[in-house]
């Protein structure tokens, strides 16, 4: 028995569309849904491991990147972790 992502009705096996909701629902959008929610986590995960190593190669410079490098990674995942929330919500 399966659910529908935006209501949680239940779903038959044969079904496409939510009877609750009028909700599309089919097998490739859920596995994509899943998938780009999981990259967000991990992106989100990544860059604030980034933000971290900045703060910390400000403080010990000898020991950790320069830097300028971690500010820049750190802003390149800031602008990849805003794509990969927009694009893993549900679009309306």
């Amino acid at each position: 028995m399966t659910r529908c992502l935006v209501c949680n009705g239940i779903l038959r096996k044969g079904e496409n569309v939510c009877f609750t909701c009028g909700d599309g629902v089919s097998r490739k959008s859920r596995a994509n849904r899943s998938v780009g929610k999981s990259f967000a986590t991990f992106i989100t995960l990544a860059f604030f491991g980034s933000l971290g190593l900045t703060c910390a190669s400000f403080f010990m410079a000898d020991r950790t990147p320069p830097f300028t490098t971690c500010l820049a990674a750190s802003v390149i995942l800031l602008f990849v972790k805003r794509s990969a929330d927009v694009t893993s919500e549900k679009k309306t």
